[in-house]
């Protein structure tokens, strides 16, 4: 018997692994993603947000194409922009949601149609190819990163189309910034600190604001929280009770949750998440997926947000979503500057795990995440802000700058 039972096992053993192997490929989302694409849910709350089913036109690869000699864009730290500059932006911001809001629904680049997109993208809506139960979600793995920028991205260039404008930029929420220091000489940026929701994004009167937010966010002198722990939430009860701290209080807090998520916890496989392939299952609890950076202070700033930004089904209907998440490609640029062994994850499943979106045109684009690692061929660049605040924090000094 046992001569016939070692051969079974053996055989069985080989099959797994040459499965595994067959399975284990990157994500990708095709004409087909689309056609299949069904109800979802998040935390178990149905979601039905699937894109249009038929793809018109062609799906067209996105190559990034930089002219080289010309200078980079720079997106600027909102707390910092000040007289003309900022009354300039402000109008072209203003202008541009007003004439996105103004797109009919049947129109991708709207932003009913945008938010469609990260709904689908964001709660196992779409189905991975060659599959009947197995789901893609953007969160919670991996992907979170470089698909948000690719998100935030195409939003860019659709307000750029809206205003007639290709050198607008997305300028930046520095809300990672508790701290006013005074720059060392010869430094250029902004060293104002950035820990509150930018007043352009709360005026009534104007496209960019949205009152389906906590109304923390609507008290113009209160720090945002990043720090809360989250592990016990559930959505479905509410949003999380934030405690009343002094500003002194919050500005500890805040600069000790960016240090431990960027610095002290975060090697490349803690910062980025968990790998997620063709094969793997959604995973559903950020604990056992998320990268320490999607943890602090991404999944806690949505929270502290609330309204529509309290969940992936609807956080992008808010403006203030954007800005947002140009801070947080932002951090991952910084994170990647610090050295400590900071690389980008360099296994294909990563890098050639492909996406659809819809261009400033229209055009529905296939999209690789290698495409959208280096910031240069893109065309964009950061503006250098305090991130000293929190790369130097010590618990034993107080909230000054360091």
């Amino acid at each position: 018997m046992a001569s016939i039972v070692a051969p079974v096992l053996f055989i069985q053993c080989l099959l797994s692994i040459l499965l595994t192997t067959t399975l284990a490929a990157p994500i990708n989302i095709t004409r087909e993603t689309f056609r299949t694409c069904r109800p979802g849910n998040w935390f178990g709350n149905p979601a039905d947000c699937c894109p249009p089913k038929v793809i018109k036109g062609p799906i067209v690869d996105f190559c990034p194409q930089y002219d080289a000699t010309k200078p980079l864009r720079v997106r600027k730290a909102l707390q910092c922009l000040s007289g003309h500059e900022l009354k300039t932006y402000t109008r072209k911001l203003e202008k541009g949601y007003a004439l996105m809001r103004a797109l009919p629904d049947s129109d991708p680049r709207s932003l009913k149609r945008q938010n469609e997109i990260h709904c689908a993208y964001g709660t196992g809506s779409f189905i991975q190819d060659g599959s009947t139960n197995l789901t893609i979600d953007v969160h919670i793995n991996w992907h979170f990163l470089p698909w948000h920028r690719m998100f935030v991205y195409f939003h860019e260039k659709i307000l750029q189309k809206l205003l007639g404008d290709p050198e607008f930029s997305l300028h930046f929420w520095n809300f990672d910034n508790s701290v006013t220091a005074t720059p060392r000489h010869g430094s250029r940026g902004c060293y104002k600190a950035g820990h509150f929701v930018p007043p352009m994004y709360n005026d009534p009167s104007k496209a960019t604001f949205e009152a389906n937010r906590s109304f923390m966010t609507f008290e113009p002198n209160r720090p945002v929280d990043i720090a809360l722990d989250l592990s016990q939430l559930n959505p479905l009860l509410g949003p999380p009770i934030f405690p009343n701290n002094t500003v002194e209080e919050q500005t500890r807090m805040n600069r000790e949750i960016m240090h431990r998520s960027m610095i002290t916890l975060a090697n490349t496989t803690s910062f980025f998440g968990k790998a997620y392939r063709v094969g793997d299952a959604r995973i559903l609890i950020p604990s056992a997926g998320s990268g320490t950076i999607e943890l602090w202070p991404h999944n806690t700033l949505h929270a502290y947000i609330g309204g529509w930004m309290m969940q992936p089904t609807t956080a992008p209907i808010d403006p203030l979503f954007y800005p947002f998440h140009a801070n947080m490609e932002r951090l991952w640029s910084v994170w990647r500057k610090l050295g400590y062994g900071n690389d980008d994850p360099t296994d294909p499943d990563w890098l050639d795990a492909t996406f659809l979106f819809w261009d400033e045109n229209a055009v529905m684009r296939r999209v690789k995440v290698r495409d959208f690692v280096d910031l240069n061929a893109l065309g964009y660049t950061f503006e250098e802000v305090n991130d000293a605040s929190w790369i130097f924090f010590d618990n034993s000094t107080s909230p000054g700058a360091p």
